[in-house]
């Protein structure tokens, strides 16, 4: 399917609901052209499919989110970015009444969603935000609980019992998991037209990413992969190579599984720094638990001090 085009009428701001409103997770992409933004509501509903929040028409209720007025010198780029973003077979234009808090009536574009009566999971909500995703949020804090009932004090380098193999495959599913968390962020970060590897990609060229490694510790290592063994990915002390490195032990477990005897401080190694990284990306937008300290919900006390050899 091509991909959405810009809509007709680009001189109206943009009703935004979802990852592209301020202060969410893709709002970065258009803040360099936006002129300013204000908050509206418009009539109707959101549904979500996957995850993806959906606008529907209502006559009763209404949904709650943002009005985006573009630099006229920028807005064409600006209306790219939207239409890059966002998947044409889920999406499409149409306009609508927006009222703002000062209860002016604005006309907007806005993307509404397409086969509504296909896919769509639980009730309507009027307002979204990535805070409330729950892959996000308990999906991430799943993760937390899995790696630590699975190694509360470490692993051992090689198994010497059978409990050391429950323990091995819970962290197996917990890394497993934590790439759920992965991929969603990266589909509401950076767009969910985009193909899964293209938005990992991106996630590992992504300056903040990087930087959220460094801050959490992750120490330089390199694994071979299982297919290949001349083919490594190695992590970097500045972050660079990190979400190779990171894929690339995904990737060992899920098509093969590969020899546990060795692997078991890998994967620890791995589910904790990516976990710990993906706390700090996304602690600025409420995903996680207000009442925590970040520092006490990081995992990083579960590695060995100054253990790097991990391969």
């Amino acid at each position: 399917m091509p991909p959405l085009k810009p809509p007709q009428d680009r001189i109206l701001p943009l009703f935004v609901y979802g990852s592209l409103k301020p202060g969410e997770l893709a709002f970065g992409l258009l803040e360099p052209y936006v002129d300013r933004h204000v908050e509206a509501n418009v009539a109707g509903v959101i549904k979500l499919r996957d995850g993806l929040p959906l606008f529907a028409s209502s006559a009763t209720e209404r949904v709650h989110g943002s009005l985006l007025f573009f630099s006229a010198d920028k807005a064409d780029e600006a209306w790219q970015i939207v239409a890059d973003f966002e998947p044409r077979a889920q999406y499409g234009w149409d306009t609508t009444e927006a009222v703002t808090e000062d209860g002016r009536s604005v006309t907007a574009n806005v993307l509404v969603g397409k086969r509504l009566q296909d896919g769509i999971s639980g009730d309507p909500i009027r307002e979204w935000s990535a805070r409330h995703d729950p892959v996000l949020s308990e999906g991430l804090a799943e993760v937390r609980q899995l790696v630590l009932e699975a190694a509360p004090d470490g692993v051992e380098a090689q198994p010497d019992s059978p409990e050391f193999w429950g323990r091995f495959f819970r962290l197996q599913a917990s890394y497993l998991l934590l790439w759920s968390v992965v991929e969603r962020y990266t589909a509401l970060r950076y767009g969910p037209a985009l193909k899964p590897m293209v938005r990992v990609d991106k996630l590992g060229d992504d300056l903040a990413f990087r930087a959220a490694l460094k801050t959490v510790g992750a120490k330089p290592d390199k694994v071979v992969d299982s297919r290949d063994p001349t083919d490594t990915f190695e992590l970097g002390p500045d972050g660079t190579g990190g979400i190779g490195y990171y894929y690339a032990v995904r990737s060992n477990l899920s098509h093969r599984g590969k020899g546990a005897f060795r692997d078991a401080r890998l994967v620890l190694k791995a589910a904790v720094e990516l976990h710990d990284a993906m706390l700090v990306l996304l602690e600025p937008y409420g995903s996680v638990p207000v009442e925590a300290d970040l520092g006490e919900v990081r995992l990083r006390h579960l590695l060995p001090a100054g253990v790097t050899e991990c391969r």
